[in-house]
């Protein structure tokens, strides 16, 4: 039975802080923090527990818990749409341009795939925010850096994972951006990163109700998004024929929402998190139309079409994250470091449109 609604989860969380007390750079990478007590039907494949990643997921896995404890009953026609920003998923290790290399990246991507497959989690869909990793294949002489997203589906028959790729690197991002992927020339690799199927994964369907467009950070002031949906609303030979999608799920590190580059359809959703931003971190906003710049109304695919949005309806429950283990801690050192308050907003069950 297709999903009639759907219900945000966002977890607020710093994924890249600056100094308060002086002026400087943003700095990302922040320290691991302690090992979370393990979720029983959350288990993430053991490795040596004082590897980054692994204390990252055995954290996620308790926020996930904690925010599942705190839904009530939903019923099964609610998809639960859970957000974390970019950049959750970096190590601390300066001396990797804050990335973990391609093996641990692999390691991390398979415990994933594992870790929410159990029935309390049918009705699940997880944005885990971004992985930042590095790779030497394709003999390219340095590394290539990537910045990927990956979401998966729970319950004991999901587990799979799509993944999309942030196209261009921002200075923020912290890696040496002419190495970024999306700047890389050698042809094979170029050809592999810019494939039609693999570029076309930011839109994606759960069922034919609940259709998704997925964009990380600086992709959307650059209308990625809203460019592939062009692309595949404008090819006869695309299965994509519905429009906009359902929910514009924007995962970033410093990005405010712009009007300009959303492609939810009317009646549609954009769902924001952000981990290195001025208040609101996260934010629900409905769609309720496009209009040119003739004042005539658009389509979400259109260039120059600009979205009306509603106001977020304020109707999120906070659930503000306690206890050492659960929260990200501030880099050590002398100063004082803007760290927000590390917490979950559900909003309530939302009609599909």
């Amino acid at each position: 039975m297709p999903y009639t609604r759907f219900r945000y989860i966002a977890y607020e969380v710093p994924t890249a802080t600056r100094r308060l007390d002086v002026p400087g750079p943003t700095l990302a990478g922040l320290p691991p923090g302690k090992l979370c007590d393990p979720v029983p039907d959350i288990a993430v494949p053991k490795t040596l527990e004082s590897t980054d990643w692994f204390i990252r997921l055995r954290r996620l896995a308790a926020v996930v818990n904690i925010a599942h404890a705190n839904l009530g009953n939903d019923s099964a026609d609610t998809l639960k749409v859970f957000v974390a920003p970019e950049f959750y998923l970096r190590p601390a290790d300066p001396g990797t341009d804050h990335t973990y290399p391609q093996e641990q990246f692999s390691s991390l991507w398979n415990a994933l795939e594992q870790m929410f497959r159990t029935a309390r989690f049918k009705h699940w869909l997880i944005v885990p925010g971004s992985v930042l990793w590095h790779s030497k294949m394709m003999g390219e002489n340095n590394p290539i850096y990537y910045n990927s997203v990956l979401y998966l589906r729970g319950g004991v028959d999901g587990g799979e994972a799509g993944r999309i790729e942030k196209q261009l690197a921002s200075s923020m991002d912290g890696i040496p951006t002419r190495f970024a992927v999306g700047n890389v020339t050698e042809p094979l690799l170029k050809k592999a990163y810019t494939e039609a199927a693999f570029v076309r994964t930011r839109l994606f369907e759960i069922d034919a109700n609940a259709t998704f467009g997925l964009e990380i950070c600086l992709d959307h002031r650059l209308k990625v998004l809203k460019q592939t949906l062009a692309d595949r609303q404008g090819d006869a030979n695309d299965t994509w024929k519905r429009g906009g999608p359902a929910l514009h799920v924007l995962t970033a590190g410093g990005m405010p929402l712009n009007a300009e580059s959303v492609a939810a359809r009317p009646g549609g959703y954009v769902l924001r998190n952000d981990g290195y931003a001025d208040p609101p971190a996260s934010e629900l906003r409905k769609v309720t139309g496009y209009q040119l710049p003739s004042s005539v109304p658009g389509q979400p695919w259109e260039d120059k079409a600009v979205a009306t949005l509603e106001a977020d309806p304020g109707t999120a429950v906070e659930v503000t994250l306690r206890g050492e283990a659960v929260l990200v801690p501030p880099i050590a050192g002398p100063g004082k470091y803007d760290m927000p308050v590390q917490r979950l907003r559900i909003y309530p069950p939302l009609p599909l449109p």
